[in-house]
């Protein structure tokens, strides 16, 4: 069977955000453990993931650019 997008490749950013929030996560990082506000707390970082999660779904299920396709598409404008 033929791979009808390369998910990894296509939206490697996404991906990239969704891995480091978990990484970021499993260390420990959130307000509650660290005392840094600038790692949120729990609750937020779980609510962003889910975000993170449902956007990446909604793109691939509706065939829409991923952020590496948009920024592509600014570099082939750009006259150099």
């Amino acid at each position: 069977m033929d791979k009808q997008v390369d998910v990894t490749n296509k939206y490697g950013h996404e991906i990239l955000d969704i891995k480091n929030k978990l990484r970021q996560l499993e260390s420990g990082r959130v307000y509650e453990l660290s005392k840094a506000h600038m790692d949120g707390y729990l609750a937020t970082n779980i609510e962003q993931l889910r975000g993170m999660i449902k956007e990446l779904i909604c793109k691939i299920e509706y065939g829409q650019d991923s952020i590496n396709d948009k920024i592509a598409e600014v570099f082939k404008k750009i006259d150099l």
